[in-house]
């Protein structure tokens, strides 16, 4: 866990980050081109445990995103 959320096993990238990852389009390929502490089992095993837990991992994406709107307003006004 890191800050409370499900991370791939001794790293802090959060399940979270390979998920918004491919929903950006990322291949595996490009994911562990841009997190190469990863294997190719951690990113299929993340999204293994998304489809297993899509709930929680969905209420973390919206959390952040609204963070990050609120963020980006402070900052715009």
């Amino acid at each position: 866990m890191h800050r409370g959320e499900p991370t791939i096993r001794n790293t802090a990238i959060t399940v979270r980050t390979v998920v918004e990852r491919t929903r950006l389009g990322d291949s595996v390929a490009e994911i562990l081109a841009g997190l190469p502490i990863l294997t190719a089992a951690q990113v299929h095993d993340a999204l293994a445990y998304y489809h297993d837990h899509t709930v929680e991992i969905e209420n973390y994406i919206r959390e952040n995103q609204e963070a990050l709107w609120r963020l980006a307003n402070r900052v715009s006004t």
